[in-house]
C-alpha cells in the first residue's frame, strides 16, 4: 500500500496535477498512454514470431490457435463486448474470444488471453475435464505471467513506445494489489452480514477504500464519495470471491518476473512446469512446482515489493 501510493504521487507529478483524481488514474502520461503502432493483421504477425522466439511450445501453440481459426479477435456490428479464454472440448482446443479497439488492451489479450489457453492447450490430453484448466485460485498465474514473459519482444508492439508500456504495466498491476484485497475483504463483511442495507454497504466500502486505497481522490463526486464505487466491479456480482485470486497470482507471478531477469529459461522450466499440471494439484501444491513462495507465507509480500522497487529505482527502467 505504501508503494502504491507512492507511486500514485509519482503518476501526479508527471502529469503535472495538482491532485491526482480517481479519472486520472488510468493516464500515465501527459502525452497518453502508449498504443500499438500496427494494424490487427499486423499485430497477430507480430505475436507469431514472438511466441516463435519464446519457445518451441509457445511457437506450435500460437501457430495451431492461428491455422485453426481458434481466435476471435476483432470487433465488428453485433459482436458481445468483452473479452476470454474458453476451452471447446468437442475440438480439444482453447479458444480466445476478444474486441481489438486500438488500445493496448489488444496486446494484453495476445499476452494475458493466450497465456489462459497457452496453459489448457498443453493440458488438453488430460482426461478428467477439471484438470484441462487450473484450479480457480491458481488459474491467473499462467495468463499473468505470459504478460512478463513476453516483455521482450514488446517493441514489436509499440516500437519506441515499449519501455513506456513495460512501466506502466509493472505500476498498473502493483498498483492492483491493494483494491483486489479492498474487493476481497468488502466481499466478506457483506456475506457474513446479509440484512445490511445499500447504505450500509455503501459505508463499508468507503470506509475500506480510505483504508486500502488512501491516495484516492473523488473531487467530491458524491454518489463515489457515498461509496458507490463498488457498483462496477462485476466480478462481485457475477463471481463472488474470485478476485483475490487474480491478487494471488500477481503475487507469485512478481516472483516469476524477477526470476526471469536473472535466469529466464530456467524460469520459463517452471512456468511450463506449473501450466502442465493443470488443475490437478491445488493452489499451495501448484507454487512448488513453479519454485515460488505462496503469497501467504510471512515475507513474501515484502519481497515482492522489494523486487518491484529495485526495477523502478533503475534509471534504465524509467519512463522517458
Amino acid at each position: 500500500m505504501p508503494l502504491a501510493s507512492m507511486l500514485r504521487e509519482e503518476q501526479r507529478a508527471r502529469l503535472g496535477l495538482d491532485q491526482l483524481f480517481y479519472y486520472d488514474e488510468n493516464l500515465f502520461y501527459p502525452q497518453g498512454n502508449p498504443l500499438p503502432t500496427g494494424t490487427p493483421e499486423e499485430m497477430i504477425q507480430a505475436a507469431r514470431r514472438m511466441y516463435a522466439q519464446l519457445s518451441e511450445e509457445s511457437g506450435t501453440f500460437f501457430d495451431e490457435m492461428d491455422q485453426r481459426k481458434l481466435m476471435d479477435l476483432l470487433s465488428r456490428a453485433g459482436k458481445a463486448p468483452g473479452g476470454y479464454c474458453d476451452y471447446l472440448a468437442s475440438f480439444r482446443a482453447p479458444f480466445i474470444f476478444a474486441n481489438f479497439n486500438g488500445t493496448s488492451g489488444d496486446v494484453d489479450v495476445l499476452t494475458h488471453e493466450a497465456g489462459h489457453a497457452f496453459q489448457v492447450w498443453l493440458c488438453q490430453e488430460k482426461q478428467i475435464p477439471e484438470y484441462q484448466f487450473a484450479t480457480m485460485d491458481a488459474a491467473e498465474i499462467p495468463s499473468m505471467a505470459m504478460e512478463f514473459f513476453t516483455w521482450p519482444w514488446m517493441e514489436q508492439f509499440f516500437a519506441e513506445q515499449a519501455s513506456r508500456y513495460r512501466y506502466e504495466h509493472l505500476v498498473s498491476s502493483l498498483t492492483f494489489l491493494p483494491y483486489g484485497c479492498l474487493v476481497d475483504h468488502f466481499q466478506h463483511q457483506v456475506y457474513a452480514e446479509p440484512t445490511l442495507t445499500p447504505q450500509k454497504r455503501r459505508h463499508i466500502w468507503r470506509h475500506l477504500e480510505e483504508r486500502y486505497l488512501p491516495h484516492r481522490n473523488y473531487n467530491g463526486q458524491p454518489f463515489l464519495e457515498d461509496g458507490g464505487f463498488w457498483f462496477q466491479q462485476g466480478h462481485i456480482y457475477e463471481v463472488p470471491f474470485y478476485y483475490i485470486d487474480y491478487v494471488l497470482a500477481q503475487s507469485c507471478v512478481f516472483q516469476l518476473w524477477q526470476r526471469a531477469g536473472i535466469d529466464r529459461e530456467s524460469a520459463w522450466q517452471d512456468y511450463l512446469t506449473l501450466c502442465r499440471a493443470g488443475g490437478s494439484q491445488s493452489f499451495t501444491n501448484l507454487l512448488p512446482l513453479a519454485k515460488v513462495a505462496s503469497p501467504f507465507a510471512q515475507g513474501t509480500m515484502a519481497a515482492v515489493a522489494e523486487s518491484v522497487t529495485t526495477w523502478l529505482n533503475n534509471p534504465d527502467n524509467q519512463p522517458k
